[in-house]
C-alpha cells in the first residue's frame, strides 16, 4: 500500500513506520492521520510482524499539528459551512489513529529522535514503549493555541506521569528535555542520539525473544487496565475541541503563536 506522508519498512519481524516529511519536521495534518490509520490497519493484518517501531525522519519525531491545517480548522466562516457530524468527524480523526495504534497486537516502540510536540507526543504515548534521543525535546502547546489537549491524550499522560505532572505539562506548555521526560516517567529510556536506532533494535530483539502468545495477551491485560482507569470520558474531547475551535480566541491564539507575540484574548 502506498502512502504520501509516511513510509513503512520491514526488517524481519520488525516494521518501522517513518513519518516522512522531514523538511517540515513531520507535522500532523489530515493526510498524515489518514496515512497512519491506513498503516495501522495494514500492519494489523500482517501476521509476520511482531514489533512496530514509530519514528520520524530528520530532526523531529513530529512537530505536532500543521499550523496551516490548524488555522483552516479555526476559520469560523469555513466551519459554519460544515454540519456538526463533519466537524466532529474531523475532531475525532486523531483519536481514531491513537486508538488504532494502541490496539495493535504487535508491541509498539516510539523512537523519539527529536522534537515531539503536541499530537506528536500523543503518538509516542500511544505506543507501548518510548525511547528518546538525548537531544530530543517535548512540549504540549495546545492550550497556548486555544485548544484542549485532545485525542485521548490526557488520560494516557496521567497514566504515565500522574495527575499533578500531567496538569503541569498541559496547562503551562513548558518544554522539557529528555532527562526531564525520563525523570517524569514519560519515556522508558534516554540514549545518545547516535545510539537510538541500535537501542530501539535491541529492545525489539528482546521482545521478539519472548513467547508471542503470552506477550500478546499480557499487552491485552495492560490495555484493559488502562481503559478501566481512563473511563469513557475521552468521548468528550472532540466536543470540547470543536467547541473551542469555533471561538474567536482560538484564531487569535494561533495567530499570536505564529507571530511570536502575546495574545489578545476576549474569552469568546
Amino acid at each position: 500500500m502506498g502512502y504520501d506522508t509516511i513510509a513503512i519498512e520491514r526488517d524481519g519481524r520488525v516494521a518501522t513506520i517513518w513519518m516522512d516529511r522531514p523538511a517540515k519536521l513531520n507535522p500532523i495534518n489530515e493526510a498524515v492521520l489518514r496515512d497512519l490509520l491506513g498503516a495501522c490497519r495494514e500492519l494489523e493484518e500482517d501476521e509476520d510482524v511482531r514489533v512496530v517501531v514509530l519514528t520520524g525522519r530528520g530532526r523531529a519525531f513530529s512537530a505536532g499539528a500543521d499550523l496551516g491545517g490548524l488555522g483552516a480548522m479555526a476559520d469560523r466562516a469555513a466551519r459554519r459551512q460544515l454540519g456538526e457530524r463533519a466537524r466532529l468527524r474531523s475532531a475525532r480523526a486523531g483519536r481514531r489513529v491513537m486508538d488504532e495504534l494502541e490496539r495493535l497486537d504487535q508491541v509498539t516502540i516510539a523512537a523519539v529522535n527529536g522534537w515531539a510536540v503536541g499530537g506528536g507526543l500523543s503518538l509516542a504515548m500511544a505506543c507501548d514503549f518510548r525511547l528518546m534521543a538525548a537531544s530530543a525535546r517535548a512540549f504540549i502547546p495546545e492550550v497556548r493555541l486555544g485548544l484542549p489537549y485532545m485525542w485521548g491524550s490526557i488520560s494516557r499522560l496521567i497514566s504515565l506521569v500522574g495527575l499533578a505532572r500531567a496538569k503541569e505539562l498541559v496547562m503551562t506548555g513548558d518544554q522539557i528535555d529528555a532527562a526531564r521526560a525520563l525523570s517524569l516517567g514519560l519515556v522508558n529510556e534516554v540514549v545518545p542520539d547516535a545510539e537510538l536506532p541500535g537501542a530501539t533494535r535491541a529492545l525489539a530483539d528482546k521482545i521478539l525473544a519472548m513467547p508471542p502468545m503470552a506477550l500478546r495477551r499480557t499487552k491485552e491485560f495492560f490495555r484493559a487496565l488502562h481503559a478501566n482507569r481512563a473511563g469513557d470520558i475521552t468521548f468528550a474531547d472532540a466536543f470540547l475541541g470543536a467547541g473551542c475551535a469555533d471561538g474567536e480566541d482560538t484564531a487569535e491564539a494561533i495567530a499570536s503563536y505564529r507571530e511570536k507575540r502575546a495574545g489578545r484574548f476576549r474569552d469568546r
